[in-house]
């Protein structure tokens, strides 16, 4: 997920807790109390994006690639992030002289184990994935159901505006909703239906938190959170049905995987890569599908063409289906280029839907999870401009290891 989505639901939290605590026995404890409680959220809701810095200055692709939602993305990573954190609020609290019944650091604990584990656990809800048990089972593990930016999440947080102390909180907040609307616009893949959605539930939260109870405001927030997941996660399973019913007609292949992504703000929208083998070869096959039938789905990406070579797919669609072109390949080639290769071999580490091609761009490799763009992207790899071996490959289990093992 994207930070401004961690920042805020982890602020709904901090924010909930210093409601419902006990009550303080000053309104200088009250204030030293809350503080630490929205620090410990928002800052722990973002502490795994740390291992960003690995990569900070860096145009090694596969450097990115490896290490983001890496080590810091475990359970174990997140562990001791919240460890780190305890220490430093308790540093805090020596250096400004605050003062903190027992009680409050057993919160403070709680919130603070909470935050890391919740973004990794919001992380794993989308194509891009987590390895959250290292180093007992390495494998990825996919949700599948939120697009990495769903500014859905942000109108649920909405009563911020109201409830937040600082106005400059107050104001990034309505940025934030503001924000929304123009990438809806910007980007042009949210239908008009789905920003007239967003800009209900907007208002209708920024009501709520202006009217109701603080206490009610907030925990009707996080109630809205967890019902647009679920609505997500199940809309996702009536795609993959839609998506299995149209790979009947591609006689003779079978399914190994499917990824899919919705659009933003719609549920009802899907894009998906169906991969399938058949003896040697394997094939990624890109679709549209949609809940409803004959719904006119916009593509993510628009209709520009992408470095991955994909040709048309000769199976009818149906009518929740519109296929959207495929790649055909070896496994056996592909299986000889990670022998051959280091950096294929490390990129296959993380690949899902690995591509391979030799053109007129050079001998590539890719992920068409995010291919969007005829030009090299951030999951695209060059390999006649080799930067030789990565100095260290993290042990994560390929996901593709069904089409590379013997």
């Amino acid at each position: 997920m994207d930070n401004v989505t961690h920042t805020l639901v982890g602020a709904l939290l901090g924010e909930t807790a210093s409601r419902i605590a006990p009550n303080a026995t000053s309104d200088r404890h009250a204030v030293v109390r809350r503080t630490m409680f929205l620090t410990v959220m928002v800052v722990g809701s973002n502490l795994p994006d740390s291992d960003l810095l690995y990569s900070l200055g860096s145009d090694d692709k596969l450097r990115y690639l490896l290490e983001h939602r890496g080590h810091t993305h475990t359970v174990v990573g997140g562990l001791i992030a919240s460890v780190v954190m305890l220490v430093g609020c308790r540093l805090w609290q020596r250096m400004r002289g605050a003062s903190l019944t027992s009680r409050d650091w057993l919160w403070l604990t709680v919130l603070a184990f909470i935050a890391p584990l919740l973004h990794i656990g919001m992380d794993a809800l989308n194509t891009y994935g987590v390895h959250p048990w290292w180093p007992v089972d390495n494998r990825w593990f996919y949700g599948d159901s939120i697009f990495i930016v769903e500014p859905l999440f942000w109108a649920a947080a909405a009563p911020l505006v109201f409830l937040l102390k600082r106005y400059v909180s107050r104001g990034l907040v309505v940025l934030c909703l503001l924000a929304a609307l123009y990438l809806a616009f910007r980007t042009g893949i949210v239908v008009v239906a789905s920003v007239v959605s967003y800009c209900v539930l907007a208002v209708t939260m920024l009501a709520l938190g202006r009217r109701a109870r603080p206490r009610t405001a907030l925990l009707a927030a996080l109630g809205v959170c967890v019902a647009i997941s679920m609505m997500f996660a199940i809309a996702g399973r009536q795609a993959v049905a839609r998506v299995d019913a149209a790979a009947e007609n591609l006689s003779g292949w079978r399914t190994l995987d499917r990824v899919l992504t919705p659009l933003p703000m719609n549920p009802l929208c899907w894009e998906v890569i169906l991969v399938q083998e058949q003896g040697d070869r394997y094939a990624l096959r890109r679709a549209v599908a949609s809940i409803t039938p004959s719904l006119q789905c916009p593509k993510l990406g628009g209709d520009q063409p992408i470095t991955a070579p994909l040709r048309e797919i000769a199976a009818p669609g149906t009518a929740f289906v519109v296929w959207r072109g495929e790649i055909v390949a070896s496994r056996q080639q592909l299986r000889r280029l990670a022998e051959t290769s280091c950096e294929v071999a490390a990129f296959l580490r993380f690949a899902r839907a690995p591509w391979f091609s030799d053109g007129a761009q050079g001998q590539l490799v890719g992920d068409l999870r995010f291919d969007r763009e005829p030009e090299l992207g951030f999951a695209e790899l060059d390999l006649t401009r080799s930067v030789g071996c990565p100095s260290y490959v993290p042990p994560w289990t390929p996901p593709r290891q069904d089409l590379i093992a013997e």
